[in-house]
């Protein structure tokens, strides 16, 4: 039941991501035009979103040390939302400027209680 309820909210998390990612490139992110471009982005976005689906791999057979590897995911995921949120009522851009609040509280809210949830598991 309990390992349920993890592989329930890492994969809430996984889609959060990737409509998170989907967010900054809609609101055009600063660090697209500014840095990267588009192309380089979305790469380097594909291979920080393939950890984590590699990840549960590891966490569907409950090996203890992907348990601390998904809580530091979801602690950057967590870190991430909060980011985007505050630099958005700092600034006050959301086109062109930190996109990505929206779908940044879901990574608040669904990194936080995975993070919760695996660092229950990794103290029994």
């Amino acid at each position: 039941m309990y390992k349920d309820k993890i592989i329930i909210l890492y994969l809430l998390l996984l889609m959060n991501h990737v409509s998170h990612i989907l967010e900054e490139v809609w609101g055009r992110l600063w660090l697209i035009d500014a840095v990267f471009g588009l192309g380089w982005f979305l790469l380097g976005n594909w291979i920080l979103f393939c950890v984590p689906v590699g990840l549960f791999y590891f966490i569907l057979n409950e090996r203890r040390w992907a348990y601390r590897l998904g809580m530091i995911y979801a602690g950057i995921m967590v870190l991430n939302g909060i980011g985007h949120n505050v630099a958005t009522i700092l600034t006050g851009r959301y086109f062109g400027g930190f996109a990505g609040c929206f779908t940044g509280i879901g990574l608040i809210i669904l990194g936080g209680l995975l993070f919760y949830n695996l660092s229950k598991k990794v103290q029994l």
